[in-house]
């Protein structure tokens, strides 16, 4: 099984100074805890809970920024939403 390993992909943020709100940790430490691709829909369903003023459009630009870093990688799907997994392993 591989190991998502969300150590490195905040230090990859770091490193690139992109600021680490609560949000974009949340979305990210989601992701990594994932063991296959999930959709914006999943995301904010697990962390409305927690986080009620997050909403599609927070998780969508957090992920462009997560996309641009290498720390996730997207999956098109025909006639579905985009899927999103971790993609740094260790």
């Amino acid at each position: 099984m591989v190991k998502h390993d969300l150590n490195q992909a905040l230090q990859r943020m770091r490193a690139k100074n992109i600021p680490l709100t609560p949000q974009r940790c949340a979305i990210l430490t989601f992701l990594y805890a994932q063991g296959s691709y999930t959709t914006v829909k999943d995301i904010c369903e697990a962390l409305i809970v927690k986080y009620p003023h997050m909403n599609a459009m927070t998780v969508n630009s957090s992920l462009h920024v997560f996309k641009q870093l290498g720390l996730v990688n997207e999956l098109p799907v025909a006639g579905a939403s985009l899927r999103y997994e971790a993609a740094i392993c260790s």
